[in-house]
């Protein structure tokens, strides 16, 4: 297995005008798995060209194709009914996976997690819960929250960022060791002072995560990277992985 790429690695780029599918050709033939693209970087009136581009793109490179959602499952215990959009929107671009903040909730009695559950049956597509750099990510409240809405909706997956922590005075590696029962999708970056920086660089034991994961679990980069530098992020992580 190799390593897969969110195009946060491509922010600069992306924040200068550049759109996703033209990032992700830089990413022809290098060594890597699949693909991730952010869904606050498309334009409306261009976003389902671009998806259809990108979905040609990755059938052609072999990659499997994912998307971030920019917003959050749940809003004080309400479902966000966005997410029937946007697994229409996956299941006509191939779309593999769809990654989404909780969000938060006190009972999830009354927040339609039946029609949710049985949507998730109905669909290919794979959806995927986040924890966040907030108060709504703090280690027992997201724990709590994530074991209660697998429950009941058993067909969600759990994204494990080991970055967010950070932003929130969790470790990582507890973290890791509370919830990596859970993790179906793992999105790996290093931090020193608050500040993402090159694996290695930092704070994070990301080695000693990379060798505790489940085997098979998709690990994708999700932190800005210089281009002269991305060759050599992709190196690290694929050497602890084959």
């Amino acid at each position: 297995m190799k390593v897969s790429i969110n195009t946060a690695v491509f922010l600069e780029d992306m924040q200068n005008g550049v759109s996703q599918v033209d990032c992700l050709k830089k990413l022809i033939d290098k060594p890597i798995q699949d693909i991730e693209v952010r869904g606050e970087f498309f334009q409306d009136d261009t976003r389902n060209a671009e998806l259809n581009s990108i979905d040609k793109l990755c059938r052609v490179q072999q990659w499997q194709f994912y998307f971030s959602i920019p917003e959050e499952l749940f809003t004080d215990g309400k479902l966000n009914e966005n997410i029937f959009d946007y697994l229409k929107m996956a299941e006509a671009n191939s779309i593999k996976g769809l990654k989404i903040s909780l969000g938060s909730f006190k009972t999830l009695e009354g927040a339609d997690t039946d029609r949710l559950s049985k949507a998730l049956k109905k669909s290919e597509v794979k959806v995927t819960v986040e924890n966040q750099p907030n108060e709504n990510g703090t280690l027992n409240r997201f724990t709590k929250n994530l074991t209660c809405l697998l429950d009941v909706v058993p067909e969600l997956g759990y994204t494990f960022d080991s970055g967010n922590w950070y932003w929130i005075d969790e470790s990582p590696e507890n973290a890791f060791e509370a919830l990596k029962k859970y993790i179906t999708i793992f999105h790996l970056k290093d931090i020193k002072d608050r500040d993402t920086v090159m694996l290695g660089d930092g704070l994070t034991d990301w080695e000693k995560l990379l060798h505790e994961l489940k085997a098979g679990t998709p690990v994708f980069l999700e932190y800005a990277i210089n281009n002269n530098l991305l060759d050599q992020e992709i190196e690290k992580v694929n050497s602890k992985l084959d």
